[in-house]
């Protein structure tokens, strides 16, 4: 079930990289009017998308490491989930654009950084 799940986000990733990243700054931003991109954003997002449906679908063993790796991503935003969006902000928008994150975004960015982390715990526990 999880690779279905992000096997459509990242196909929307891929094909509508700009429809997915707006809806995600309506969900997180007070301001999303008021940011502008980086100009690598967008084929940034396409990249991602494609590098992570390659990790999901090339092999099992792919899978895996793919799992193990958002268990690294997840305890950056579970134990740090201010710097994590934070730090992100400021990659992915320009220096003018000052985002203002809805109340809400720090503790959804810890919450889907612990299920990450189990994601991963429940993969190296299979492993075993």
């Amino acid at each position: 079930m999880l690779r279905k799940l992000l096997t459509t986000i990242c196909t929307i990733e891929v094909l509508a990289p700009e429809a997915l990243i707006t809806s995600a700054e309506r969900l997180a931003l007070d301001n999303p009017r008021d940011c502008d991109w980086r100009s690598w954003v967008t084929p940034g997002a396409r990249l991602e998308g494609l590098v992570f449906l390659g990790m999901m679908w090339r092999s099992d063993a792919s899978y895996s490491a793919f799992k193990k790796f958002l268990g690294l991503i997840g305890l950056l935003a579970l134990l740090y989930p201010r710097t994590y969006v934070d730090y992100g902000g400021k990659v992915a928008y320009t220096n003018e654009s000052t985002p203002e994150w809805k109340p809400w975004v720090y503790m959804g960015t810890r919450l889907v950084g612990l299920i990450y982390v189990i994601i991963s715990l429940d993969e190296l526990r299979s492993e075993s």
